[in-house]
């Protein structure tokens, strides 16, 4: 008995046309033989979303509004040789400070996670074999993942120093007259903010599929169709960005308001004066750690094995030495091996 291998590759392909394969069908038919049919499906479908946020977050130090008023009024007179005197001394000050912090974790987000394996086995028998063996997966998801989007203020205080004196001296003949104000008016503000996000990793699909398909039977004929259809879609968005800080966004008024009136009649002498100071301090420090940000729209591995042999070897009594064998790899989607005794060849 001599055997004959036939391949997808090989260089000896037997010919393969309708004709040929009606022919051979009917002599099958024609001996009274039987056939066997299998038909394999699988679908497979995973579609997920997910969100993973530890961002959108709004930090501030000291958002107050601070007023500080000193109004004064001082009168002084005199009659004939006395003397007036007329003061005001007096102080408004605001000190305002602040701090602002935030400090993100990591965020991860996974749309699908699938590990998805299909075995297809078919063990036909008779002298036609027709096999299908079909897989489908389908796996599609979104991901985001945000650890961004902060807001830091670490003062955006309102500040309101007012300082309003007036003085008014008044003496008579030979006397002294003096009228004075000292005032100070004065804001001093501070502010520190800080972002430190964390990573933030997006995924939008992580997906292994392994499918094994084998079609192993004892037949003349043996036509036999393997199918695989994986399909991985995936979006991912991971954002660390879009924080805003602000060390000191206050707003700072210091007023100073002095009126000092000095009369004296005759030789005396007058004195009018006014000392008077209107001071801002403002200082802010701002910083903006971000983490990394990843994102992967699909992370797939995929294997196939695919295998498709038909050997026959029935009853010779009936059948004697008959063998066809069809080279059907121009009809399939996979390469294939089919063996048989070869007797008659088509």
């Amino acid at each position: 008995m001599t055997e004959r291998i036939f391949t997808g590759d090989g260089a000896r392909k037997a010919p393969l046309t309708l004709a040929v394969l009606a022919a051979a069908v009917a002599i099958v038919l024609a001996l009274g033989t039987g056939s066997a049919s299998a038909d394999q499906s699988a679908d497979v479908t995973n579609d997920g979303e997910a969100v993973a946020n530890t961002g959108g977050n709004v930090a501030v130090g000291n958002a107050s509004d601070n007023d500080a008023d000193v109004d004064q009024d001082a009168d002084a007179h005199s009659g004939d040789d006395g003397d007036a005197v007329a003061a005001n001394v007096g102080a408004a000050a605001n000190v305002s400070d602040g701090t602002a912090e935030i400090h993100t974790g990591d965020a991860s987000a996974v749309g699908v996670i699938a590990e998805t394996s299909v075995d297809q086995q078919s063990d036909g028998s008779g002298v036609i074999a027709l096999d299908d063996q079909e897989v489908h997966v389908d796996n599609d998801g979104e991901a985001v993942a945000n650890t961004g989007g902060n807001v830091a203020v670490g003062n955006a205080s309102d500040n309101d120093a007012d300082v309003d004196q007036d003085a008014g001296a008044d003496s008579g003949d030979d006397g002294d007259a003096v009228a004075a104000n000292v005032g100070a008016a004065t804001n001093v503000s501070d502010g520190t903010a800080e972002i430190h996000t964390g990573d933030a990793n997006a995924v939008g699909v992580d997906a292994e599929t392994s499918v094994d398909q084998q079609s192993d039977g004892s037949s003349v004929i043996a036509l036999d169709d393997q199918e695989v259809h994986v399909d991985n879609d995936g979006e991912a968005v991971a954002n660390t960005g879009g924080n805003v800080a602000v060390g000191n966004a206050s707003d700072n008024d210091a007023d100073v308001d002095q009126d000092a009136d000095a009369d004296s009649d005759d030789d005396g002498d007058a004195v009018a004066a006014n000392f008077g100071a209107a001071t801002n301090i403002s200082d802010g420090t701002a910083e903006i750690h971000t983490g990394d940000a990843t994102a992967i729209g699909v992370a797939a591995s995929v294997f196939v094995n695919q295998v498709s042999e038909s050997d026959f070897d029935g009853d010779r009594d009936r059948f004697g030495d008959l063998g066809i064998v069809f080279d059907v790899v121009d009809l399939v989607d996979h390469r294939g091996v089919w063996r048989c005794p070869v007797g008659a060849k088509i």
